[in-house]
């Protein structure tokens, strides 16, 4: 979606570029290429500019902001663009503040396109913390298979390094890649105490921790830890059932939730986008008031039942 954003601004800005500076149908292909080559290499070197400010900068540090940055460089390297998570968070910024500025232009109203560009920005950071709990979950779920293959590597004599290469080829998964990034790193030469506190750092499940310390263990005093692993793969079994009843149990009220916080920020985006008078309204100091206090009161009933259910959800 964020690179989807990207190139369709990117194209938009092109074109718009191209009809101004007047080129014509006979000019030869190879002119326009060099013409749209300079233009993205200025691009280019503006984002880079743009992303060392301390607002971009600041805006990189957020987590899913970074998360999403990320993503936009690794979607962005195979058609050739050099970006950097600064200069992916400030095309980011470029792209939602043009997605405004369109919606603003189309609706004929500054409060549609504030609206417009809200809601692109929580659809985006919403769905990659949905992503982030997903991945959390396919993690968590592979953990007793990953403490299983350990403590059978580890057995057979295998060393530390052999047996998180076997883990990394053999098993399936977000967890798979974590493995491997480290065997990676034990063959460039990093130190293993370094290596596992970053595989724990990169699973962020709750075993993680329990699992860097038995790895440092067997690999200082060269024990498999067979039972420990074995008994760790129960636990982990048994906390992943206790996940599933207690996440059966409470979806209804998960879902009611949900419902309640989200329902008057839409009521607001949609009476943005459709309604004249709610945005005549939305502009004078007692609407902007009005909504405001709504949001506090939201966000204040939404942190009181996070708080309320810390430990429970």
């Amino acid at each position: 979606m964020a690179l989807a954003l990207l190139i369709g601004t990117a194209v938009s800005a092109g074109l718009a570029a191209f009809v101004l500076t007047g080129t014509g149908a006979g000019e030869p292909s190879v002119t326009v290429a060099r013409r749209a080559g300079r233009l993205m290499r200025r691009a280019i070197r503006g984002l880079a500019r743009l992303g060392r400010s301390r607002p971009v900068t600041w805006l990189s540090a957020q987590g899913p902001v970074r998360a999403l940055a990320q993503r936009l460089v690794r979607g962005a390297a195979p058609y050739g663009l050099d970006l950097d998570v600064w200069s992916a968070s400030a095309a980011l910024l470029c792209a939602l503040s043009a997605a405004v500025l369109a919606a603003a232009a189309l609706f004929a109203s500054p409060v549609a396109g504030v609206a417009c560009g809200s809601v692109v920005a929580g659809f985006l950071v919403a769905s990659e913390l949905a992503r982030r709990r997903r991945t959390s979950r396919e993690v968590a779920a592979s953990m007793p298979g990953i403490y299983r293959t350990l403590s059978v590597a580890l057995g057979s004599g295998q060393t530390l390094a052999q047996a998180v290469e076997y883990v990394g080829s053999h098993e399936r998964g977000p967890a798979a890649g974590v493995f491997a990034r480290m065997s990676l790193r034990l063959r460039c030469g990093i130190p293993t105490e370094e290596a596992v506190g970053l595989l724990a750092r990169e699973l962020g499940t709750p075993g993680a921790g329990l699992l860097a310390t038995a790895l440092v263990i067997s690999h200082r005093t060269g024990s498999p830890l067979r039972e420990l692993l074995i008994r760790s793969a129960s636990l982990a079994e048994r906390q992943g059932e206790f996940e599933r009843l207690l996440s059966v149990k409470t979806a209804q009220v998960r879902l009611s939730v949900r419902i309640v916080c989200l329902m008057p920020a839409v009521m607001i985006a949609v009476l943005a986008l459709v309604s004249p008078d709610f945005q005549r309204g939305l502009l004078t100091p007692t609407g902007l008031g009005c909504v405001t206090l709504a949001a506090l009161l939201d966000g204040v009933a939404l942190l009181l039942i996070r708080r309320l259910l810390r430990g429970v959800v």
